[in-house]
């Protein structure tokens, strides 16, 4: 027990302090170059792969990594989701409003393009629809969350429609994406915070996790995008589960 909070304290550290030397690398960059998103995916995408396997995360990808930009429409277990997408993909997550406060994880977020929604706020939703939006007309990829909240059933829940319409209206590419994690201490629900579960979580030596990307769908129906979404995460999130007993 003792051995597992030690190494847990140790990359809880090793994550701050690594956010930390990151987020001031891009802003000394930024007195002299100004802001730059995509500077900012690219020292991301550094520390994800730095942070990953100082975690002890073994991260098994299947399918084929999508490419010129889209809605990549994911399963949510935790706040460890998008580094899983982030290690491969330049891409802009979608985060509750209350997240931009977290101290570290707040101002890396916003500083690598983060967009954040009060789900409360009906205007808030539809502003952030709109950024999505043309977030993905300027090439770039921006993780959606149609659940609306983590949880650890073994299939999706109900999603959400907002996005799916705006996919079909503005012409915009789905990638749906199946995330699983061996661990299910892994997953962020209830009334846990974020120090606890993170102890939790990244004690264990090796955490091991699997991520399977379908192929793009397009279609100008609303309920098309999002029930084939749907099925193929549900199906995919079977298959992704079936041997973990043969891989401990």
């Amino acid at each position: 027990m003792m051995i597992h909070f030690s190494r847990a304290a140790f990359r809880l550290t090793f994550f701050a302090f690594g956010a930390i030397f990151y987020i001031s690398r891009y802003l000394a960059k930024s007195i002299f170059a100004g802001n730059n998103l995509d500077r900012g995916l690219r020292l991301r995408k550094e520390f994800t792969n730095i942070l990953i396997p100082v975690l002890g995360i073994q991260i098994e990808v299947f399918g084929d990594l999508p490419k010129g930009g889209g809605l990549l429409v994911c399963n949510h277990r935790s706040y460890f989701d998008p580094f899983i997408i982030f290690k491969d993909i330049f891409a802009l997550p979608v985060g509750k409003a209350e997240v931009k406060k977290w101290p570290i994880i707040g101002t890396a977020a916003e500083l690598s393009g983060a967009i954040f929604v009060d789900r409360s706020n009906p205007q808030s939703r539809a502003a952030t629809r709109k950024s999505i939006a043309e977030t993905i007309k300027k090439g770039y990829f921006v993780i959606n969350y149609p659940e609306g909240t983590t949880h650890t059933n073994a299939q999706t829940i109900p999603f959400k429609k907002g996005m799916f319409e705006d996919a079909a209206k503005e012409n915009i590419k789905v990638y749906p994406v199946a995330l699983d994690y061996q661990n299910h201490e892994m997953a962020f629900v209830g009334n846990d915070t974020f120090v606890p579960h993170f102890f939790k979580a990244f004690g264990p030596s090796k955490t091991k996790i699997r991520a399977s990307y379908g192929k793009p769908i397009l279609s100008e129906n609303t309920e098309e995008i999002l029930e084939k979404s749907k099925q193929w995460i549900d199906d995919e999130l079977f298959k992704l589960r079936q041997n973990w007993h043969l891989n401990t």
